[in-house]
């Protein structure tokens, strides 16, 4: 617990300084880290055999389109992936399992891929990040709450088969957690304080189904944790599973129905 205290504390300063800071720092740390999530997700599903050269030729693609074109150019890259994918697909041969293949390739670009690159959109929102930093910080906060208050209230379990340790109790907790602080912070950008409260409620809907999504894939394939480069948290999908579902959603409400 101790060491999971201390690096939480550690990312949560180094991401105020990268948001903060901007530019192409910020874009090639996020870059990064959407390959070596993807790289982890592709060694968790090795068993499926997918071809990890077109989802990472992929993903590059899609942040690079996100960060100096437009979101529209997104759908662009997702395009060329999936054809590269298909190629690779046709010089494997008609092998049995073959669909398959193309198909966790597939999976782990979309979901990496637009994950990052929604990241990337919020991240110039408005001045410093600090939108972005609103979804990040209240997606976290809601992951914290829920863990200690399924853990000293939690009886009710919320996905027994996928996240036995999940309660009903531990998600109110952190729902209620990541609306106020969402709604604090929204004090300090350009949302109004109705934009800030459907904005906390999407995070505290899509980060738990975020961290459920990665629980399904791993309990497929039996492996608790998708790396170990983050010293108490797992690897880089561990950390940021709930933020990936997260910020694909934050970008939607605040883009379609907010109106920023």
């Amino acid at each position: 617990m101790t060491t999971r205290i201390i690096t939480g504390v550690v990312l949560a300063i180094l991401t105020i300084v990268i948001v903060y800071h901007g530019g192409l720092i910020f874009f090639a740390v996020i870059a990064i880290l959407a390959l070596l999530a993807l790289n982890e997700f592709y060694r968790l599903t090795k068993k499926y055999r997918p071809l990890p050269l077109a989802g990472l030729a992929g993903v590059a693609l899609m942040v690079c389109m996100a960060w100096f074109f437009s979101p529209i150019a997104i759908f662009g890259a997702v395009c060329a992936g999936v054809l590269f994918t298909a190629l690779l697909g046709l010089l494997a041969g008609p092998k049995p399992g073959v669909t398959v293949r193309m198909a966790v390739t597939v999976l782990g670009m979309l979901y990496i891929g637009l994950g990052f690159s929604a990241v990337l959109l919020l991240g110039p929102m408005d001045q410093h990040g600090k939108i972005l930093l609103t979804v990040i910080f209240g997606t976290w906060a809601g992951d914290t709450m829920a863990y200690f208050t399924g853990r000293f209230f939690g009886s009710t379990p919320m996905a027994p088969v996928l996240s036995p340790k999940k309660t009903w109790e531990g998600f109110a907790g952190g729902a209620i957690s990541t609306v106020l602080l969402v709604m604090f912070f929204g004090l300090y950008t350009t949302l109004h304080p109705g934009g800030s409260f459907l904005l906390g409620l999407t995070i505290a809907v899509a980060g738990p189904l975020g961290d459920l999504f990665e629980s399904l894939v791993k309990r497929d394939v039996q492996i608790k944790d998708s790396g170990r480069g983050i010293p108490g948290h797992g690897g880089v999908l561990d950390r940021f599973d709930a933020l990936i579902f997260a910020s694909v959603a934050a970008y939607f409400v605040l883009t379609l129905v907010v109106g920023l």
